[in-house]
């Protein structure tokens, strides 16, 4: 498989950045899911509800890097051609629904740090390191946090559900390979 993308399918260096992120979007929705969901003082296969928040939030910030790493690759490398089964209205809808999940993908974990830290909850990355403070505890700011991070959540499902059922919709109904691009191990 070849780093970079070529003219009809993405290199590995874009499917690992697609995918870890994926991965990760997956990990912290299971993760707020089962934390908000825990009585205090109850654990989840072993893990307290702090360990838990402590997981997520520090996951949130690998998130971020990870996402503008992604974002730096995919300005400085070119895209692969559009795929030739894509209708005019598909491509538009793809292109919105791409950099609206850009946007969500770096609003979330931000949204995250206020709520954090305007709450005045203070945490170390995975137990560590402790991260810098940079907001003070306010605590309208911290609504506003934690009302962007629930909203920017649905508004994620949404686009994501977009990106997936066009996807699927090409692969399998269409049945041009479409997926193809993008999968880790697949063959053009």
């Amino acid at each position: 498989m070849a780093l970079l993308n070529s003219a009809g399918r993405y290199g590995a260096v874009a499917k690992l950045f697609h995918w870890l992120v994926f991965l990760i979007f997956v990990n912290q929705y299971v993760t707020g899911s089962v934390m908000m969901r825990l009585d205090k003082g109850q654990a989840f296969l072993g893990f307290s509800g702090g360990d838990l928040y402590t997981w997520h939030k520090s996951a949130g910030v690998v998130v971020l890097a990870v996402v503008l790493l992604r974002l730096v690759w995919r300005k400085t490398t070119p895209l692969p051609d559009w795929a030739t089964t894509l209708e005019d209205w598909e491509r538009a809808v793809t292109k919105w629904v791409e950099r609206f999940l850009y946007a969500c993908m770096i609003l979330m974990p931000v949204s995250g740090y206020v709520f954090t830290m305007a709450g005045g909850y203070r945490f170390k990355l995975f137990g560590v390191v402790e991260l810098p403070v940079l907001i003070g505890k306010n605590a309208s700011l911290a609504a506003v946090g934690e009302w962007s991070h629930l909203i920017v959540g649905y508004m994620i499902v949404i686009a994501l559900t977009l990106h997936i059922g066009l996807g699927l919709k090409h692969h399998l109904v269409n049945k041009d390979r479409f997926l193809n691009r993008m999968l880790p191990f697949s063959k053009q």
